[in-house]
């Protein structure tokens, strides 16, 4: 939605609460020891000792993490931005991120840092209990695809040492850009999408993905029976044989 802050999940607190940062921080690590205890079964690519691929596979299957989720193209953004429908009748929010501005106020490098560099290790090591400190810093960084999600999504992220929104930081101006979108746009706009091949079965290639686009094709009146559908333009079946 429009109001809401850049800030990772990990980072938001519950409705009424008020943690502490060790609370966070324990929480943190709690849930990607738990996440890691399981994912080697489940997962036939899981990148053992690689913390910075393991966090952003836990982000990127749903886990709160210290990640945000950005991708590389503005149209894919906008599907994002359009896609969580309890929140239909109130304002989105596309944002772009110029990461070398980010890094360069933060880090003084104005370039994607990796996560294995001495200015963003310690941000993938804390997660994990590998770190005994990370500085409360945020960071633009290249992670490593190994998962046909990252690919398809054209994934980047950025990594939050601080708990800070990433729009209230100093200069924040020179690295952010904010695009409001309209309640009442949205439908229209996720037509056009449609109308593009940016669908979520496009970009979440798995069969479960490709059964909830339908559905909501169906319930949006774009896939029917026996009658046509004017957005697509086609013309209604004859009438099937049983026989």
């Amino acid at each position: 939605m429009e109001e809401w802050n850049l800030l990772p999940n990990i980072w938001r607190p519950k409705t009424g609460e008020s943690p502490t940062l060790d609370e966070k921080l324990q929480l943190e690590r709690n849930l990607t020891i738990r996440f890691l205890h399981g994912a080697t079964t489940r997962h036939p690519h899981w990148p053992e000792e690689d913390h910075s691929v393991q966090l952003a596979m836990m982000q990127h299957y749903g886990l709160p993490t210290r990640l945000l989720d950005w991708t590389e193209s503005p149209l894919f953004a906008l599907f994002f931005a359009l896609r969580e429908r309890e929140y239909e009748t109130r304002d989105g929010a596309l944002w772009a991120l110029i990461p070398a501005s980010l890094n360069a106020e933060e880090f003084g490098s104005p370039m994607l840092l990796s996560p294995h560099t001495d200015s963003a290790k310690d941000l993938f090591k804390a997660p994990f209990g590998a770190a005994e400190s990370a500085p409360e810093k945020n960071a633009a960084v290249v992670v490593r695809h190994v998962d046909p999600r990252m690919s398809v999504q054209l994934s980047a992220f950025t990594i939050h040492g601080s708990q800070a929104p990433l729009e209230v930081m100093k200069n924040s101006h020179k690295c952010l850009l904010k695009y409001v979108v309209p309640a009442e746009k949205k439908g229209t706009l996720r037509l056009k999408l449609s109308d593009l091949g940016i669908r979520e079965a496009s970009l979440f290639p798995d069969l479960e993905h490709l059964a909830q686009e339908l559905k909501v094709m169906m319930q949006d009146g774009r896939i029917r029976g026996n009658i046509p559908n004017e957005h697509y333009n086609v013309e209604p079946s004859g009438t099937p044989d049983r026989r």
